[in-house]
């Protein structure tokens, strides 16, 4: 039914703007969804996936003569069959097939063939049903990589929206059948996980809560979060194209899920107005190290909106990067540039901290011990989250690589024993505490 509505959608409306094609059809019995690029806007080039992996291919342009396009599938680079430049970037990558599709814009539909290059393969036959359109950002490119790239951006950049009006191959990519887990119960609630089968790993959604409140606002953030976990993985996925990569180097390191298949994600908090999850792991597709993390999210239900420890406690204030611990800004100049100083707990809160944390936190080797929890590293990297009681969890992370180790939880105090550092604002998200 989705895919009908969208279907008459598109009958109704044209694309006035520039403007990227959402297809969907089948290759060899395989479910593909398919975005190009307009002719109109360029060569036509475009990028594809299979459903049931979820990776980006590129589909770079050849030639196009109105409804007639030709591009060619590239193939992933061999040993010595990418063109390099001086500086090992890739000019040229060799290709897997070559596409022609004739696009009729009156009945939506593209039919053609996929010709695999080498050898005596016959021409598969293709046939795409356009979706839906989106119209491309002023500064995306019209290119199989401008495509691609505006997946990998979806998934950090959450102000973005992620939904089929602006995002139709990323909501199409991500509608395939989820594994659900057996429920859990959390102060009440009932709660489960599921697994996208193709990324691996679990995420939570609200099954029922105590007091009969709809479940649908919660569970719409967090397939928007699950969603866009999983375009991280895709892109990981996808970056073993050279069209996906910087250079030879980069493109050779793509090829997997970037240990997004290894990510753990724990619900912490349920409640009608919040929630809030640990993920912990170690993520690498490119760079020189790995991202060793376990970080603390809560989200407003209402609002869709991140919480972060200053939406919760009174005495959370500005600091220019690396100032020491009382060494405070002006918060009117501060709001007014925001990336040139970092919010964190103003000396009372630090003190507070560390006065609490157990001796089981700390490692024994002093030196460690102290560049992980003294006064500064307590002002930089001091985070929250909620806990089932309802508590509030004191927990560090954020650091350097060198010293991720540190990153860990300090403690847990009920609610009541918070209530003094809270703002008022943040205690109303607790009635009857």
């Amino acid at each position: 039914m989705r895919l009908v509505l969208l279907a008459l959608f598109s009958l109704l409306t044209a694309p006035a703007l520039a403007a990227a094609l959402t297809f969907t059809g089948t290759l060899n019995g395989r479910e593909i969804v398919v975005e190009l690029t307009q002719p109109g806007d360029g060569a036509v080039a475009g990028r594809y996936a299979y459903l049931d992996t979820g990776g980006d291919i590129p589909l770079v342009p050849v030639s196009h003569n109105g409804g007639t396009w030709v591009l060619n599938e590239e193939a992933v680079c061999g040993d010595a069959d990418c063109t390099l430049g001086d500086a090992g970037q890739v000019i040229e990558a060799p290709v897997a097939a070559v596409w022609q599709l004739d696009y009729d814009a009156r009945d939506l539909h593209a039919t053609g063939t996929r010709t695999i290059q080498g050898g005596k393969s016959k021409a598969q036959p293709l046939e795409l049903t356009l979706i839906a359109w989106r119209t491309l950002g002023p500064s995306e490119e019209a290119t199989a990589h401008g495509l691609h790239n505006r997946s990998a951006q979806l998934s950090y950049m959450d102000e973005w929206p992620l939904d089929w009006t602006s995002a139709p191959y990323e909501m199409l990519l991500m509608d395939v059948p989820l594994e659900t887990r057996s429920d859990q119960r959390m102060s009440g609630h009932t709660f489960t996980y599921i697994v996208d089968p193709r990324t691996k790993f679990a995420f939570p959604r609200a099954v029922a809560f105590a007091d009969g409140s709809a479940v649908g606002p919660l569970n719409k953030l967090l397939a928007d979060r699950h969603a866009r976990m999983n375009l991280g993985a895709f892109d990981c996925l996808a970056l073993q194209y050279a069209s996906y990569g910087v250079d030879s180097q980069w493109s050779i390191r793509g090829g997997f899920l970037g240990d997004y298949d290894n990510e753990n994600v724990e619900l912490q908090y349920l409640s009608p107005r919040l929630v809030s999850w640990t993920q912990s792991g170690s993520l690498w597709c490119t760079g020189a190290h790995p991202y060793n993390h376990f970080d603390s999210y809560t989200y407003d239900v209402a609002t869709g909106e991140r919480l972060e420890a200053g939406d919760f406690l009174t005495d959370w204030v500005p600091r220019e990067w690396g100032a020491e611990p009382d060494a405070i800004a002006d918060t009117d100049l501060a709001l007014e540039n925001p990336d040139a100083y970092l919010w964190g707990p103003g000396v009372e809160l630090i003190a507070f901290v560390r006065e609490r944390i157990p001796g089981d936190v700390f490692t024994g080797e002093a030196e460690l011990d102290e560049n992980c929890y003294n006064e500064k590293a307590i002002a930089e990297h001091l985070d929250i989250r909620l806990a089932d009681g309802p508590s509030i969890v004191f927990t560090v992370n954020g650091y350097p690589h060198v010293y991720s180790v540190c990153t860990t939880d300090l403690f847990t105090l009920p609610l009541d024993e918070v209530k003094p550092l809270l703002r008022p604002e943040a205690l109303a998200y607790f009635p009857g505490n």
